[in-house]
């Protein structure tokens, strides 16, 4: 048996297959159960140099590469199923390697309550890169980017900032979160994941709901530990990093105006505390002790030459 083979003998081993799954890994597709009429689909890879460095602890790389798909199922509000997931390895990547990679992979599955059901593995010259796309299922509705209306008030699962200081390897997808938010009973308008920082994906939020503009309130941003940390006791600075650095994987999302979230859930008390609000005028304003000033939408764009 040669080496691939050898290996997706090993995968089909390793991880545990779904009862319901008439064919898991180890053919040319996997068949499996469709959990509900609609299905939700998302695909993101992570890319050494780019999502984590060299060196990187590949156990956390493995987890990251799963938690960014099911923080983006999370923010439709969709319950994860299965997952695909493709490899391309260094061709000198040490075998402890691969198996922390692989253990990374199955616990952040695990965790997210869904299963590998197959993929691709390739050995390559270049970096190692790590593909996963996920599968789940809508209980209710899909909540969208596209529904904030002016009035609406603006609110996060949790804090913001510090990837810088590790955290974009260690977040924890909001799937409880989402789930709950997606409830017929909650009055969410719109709902995104910030993956790209809160300013660029609060402006991709208005966008897409063709309103204008939006009011942040500078001491109710919640900021992570990290930024804090990493900001050595500048708040500005910590600020700054909850405004504009990427891979929090918190939930951004819209309350209709004059709204209350029901009681009860996963939130906490601070996820139901606004930290701003939708409103008519053009752009982004941060208002700190009564007065206001503009905000450029900051955040991370990857640099694409042919757009």
């Amino acid at each position: 048996m040669g080496a691939e083979r050898a290996l997706t003998a090993r995968l089909k081993r390793f991880f545990p297959a779904p009862r319901d799954a008439a064919i898991a890994i180890g053919d040319d597709a996997a068949v499996v159960a469709n959990r509900s009429a609609q299905s939700v689909l998302c695909v993101d890879p992570v890319v050494e140099g780019i999502h984590f460095e060299p060196g990187t602890d590949l156990r956390l790389v493995g987890r990251k590469a799963v938690n960014r798909n099911l923080a983006d199922l999370a923010a439709m509000g969709a319950v994860p199923d299965y997952l695909l997931v493709s490899l391309l390895l260094p061709r000198r990547l040490a075998e402890r390697d691969l198996e922390r990679l692989l253990r990374g992979l199955r616990d952040a599955a695990t965790r997210g309550g869904c299963f590998v059901v197959g993929g691709d593995v390739s050995a390559i010259a270049g970096p190692l890169v790590v593909t996963v796309t996920a599968v789940g299922h809508l209980e209710g509705r899909a909540l969208l980017r596209s529904g904030a209306s002016p009035g609406d008030a603006i609110h996060v699962t949790g804090p913001l900032g510090g990837s810088l200081g590790g955290k974009h390897l260690t977040f924890r997808p909001p799937l409880a979160e989402g789930r709950w938010l997606a409830r017929a009973t909650t009055p969410v308008t719109a709902m995104m994941d910030v993956s790209d920082g809160l300013l660029l994906d609060l402006w991709t939020l208005l966008h897409a709901s063709s309103v204008a503009g939006a009011e942040i309130d500078a001491g109710a941003v919640p900021i992570a530990a990290a930024a804090r940390r990493r900001a050595k006791g500048d708040r500005q600075r910590a600020l700054a990093a909850a405004l504009s650095d990427g891979e929090d994987h918190e939930l951004l999302f819209t309350v209709a105006a004059g709204r209350l979230l029901p009681r009860g859930g996963p939130l906490t008390m601070r996820a139901r505390r606004p930290i701003g609000r939708v409103i008519d005028e053009p752009g982004l304003w941060l208002v700190r002790d009564g007065s206001r000033c503009p905000l450029k939408p900051l955040g991370h764009e990857h640099a694409i030459a042919a757009v």
